[in-house]
């Protein structure tokens, strides 16, 4: 459904849970197939699971937690009875495809791929190993799946039912924390959809709005850094984040925007805990706890063909209160009330 009646649902204070998660011993993998009833294999019989992210071990690892988390109550425990292969592009996406061509060869059951580029990367290298994605924004138009009922391949997962950008909306409450704001920063990607889809709507918006936006791009770390210190260059009030790279490099960009005393507008909750002003966006937490419960039907016997891809619909507002003081910003008390978690 469009984003705009989904607000009224998420206007709403939730408290913030810290979820601490010690790193599981990686078990030696070794291949077997799902229980003739399609119930969890007993402990012993592992079962391997290759988990495809764009990022850094450091940043990705923090994602996966509510992932595993599920995974657990689901019955599948690390070492017992489910081996996960991590690999981490390292927000290098011309290694992508390389990396699940390397993945591929290692042979896991399944392919949990996080991100549009993962997902796609995955998919080009294998048409037979079930594939599940999250944090995919239309993967019809992606090429991922034939359709939302009857994806038909080889790949299934969730995604997000907004396909509408929510960049226009990131602009508005921004402004409505900063009034004075004329002057913003848009930090993309030009090999994410996703972030040429929110860079195409926020254009007219700026225009309307008689302010001016400064856009850069980057595909990776190298790029990433360069682009940010343009942008801080050129005298943007606020960088807002449009990119897959800017959540997974979420500490660097806050670090040095603050350094500016620039804020920091983020995609999604792992972003404004990481510092963001704010964020506001799809809850990654949901999706990947979600798409557990799709990995455990391809484990336990179904095919991804015949899995419907899920549509997840859950928005956050997300205000960090400690980087406002830093910064010297006062949030207005009606965005905090409409916020779902403030960051104290």
């Amino acid at each position: 459904m469009p984003w705009r009646r989904c607000l009224s649902a998420i206007w709403r204070r939730r408290a913030i849970v810290s979820i601490i998660v010690s790193p599981a011993m990686l078990a030696v993998p070794l291949l077997s197939r799902a229980q003739p009833d399609g119930t969890t294999p007993a402990s012993g019989a592992l079962r391997r699971v290759g988990v495809f992210t764009p990022g850094t071990r450091e940043a990705d690892e923090i994602l996966g937690v509510p992932f595993y988390a599920e995974m657990r109550k689901l019955g599948w425990s690390e070492g017992q009875n489910v081996a996960y292969d991590r690999v981490y592009g390292a927000d290098r996406m011309e290694m992508l495809p390389q990396l699940a061509a390397e993945l591929v060869a290692r042979q896991p059951e399944l392919i949990f791929a996080v991100s549009p580029p993962t997902s796609r990367a995955a998919k080009q290298a294998t048409s037979t190993i079930p594939i599940v994605f999250a944090a995919v924004v239309d993967p019809v138009a992606a090429g991922l799946v034939a359709t939302f009922a009857r994806p038909g391949g080889n790949v299934t997962g969730v995604t997000q039912t907004i396909t509408e950008s929510l960049a226009p909306k990131r602009l508005q409450v921004l402004r409505e924390i900063i009034p004075g704001v004329q002057r913003v920063g848009l930090l993309g990607n030009p090999a994410d959809p996703g972030s040429l889809a929110d860079e195409a709507a926020l254009t007219p918006v700026v225009t309307g709005l008689g302010m001016s936006m400064v856009t850069e791009k980057a595909t990776n770390p190298a790029e990433f850094d360069a682009a940010i210190a343009r942008l801080v260059e050129s005298g943007v009030s606020a960088i807002i984040a449009a990119s897959s790279i800017a959540v997974t490099r979420r500490a660097r960009l806050v670090d040095m925007a603050h350094r500016a005393r620039i804020p920091v507008v983020g995609l999604n909750f792992p972003m404004a805990q990481a510092g963001a002003l704010f964020s506001f966006g799809p809850s990654l937490a949901d999706q990947t706890r979600r798409a557990a419960h799709v990995v455990h039907k391809v484990l336990t016997g179904s095919r991804p063909a015949e899995i419907p891809v899920e549509a997840a619909n859950v928005l956050e507002l997300v205000v960090n209160q400690r980087s406002a003081k830093s910064l010297g910003i006062v949030i207005p008390q009606a965005v905090l009330l409409r916020a779902e978690t403030v960051i104290e």
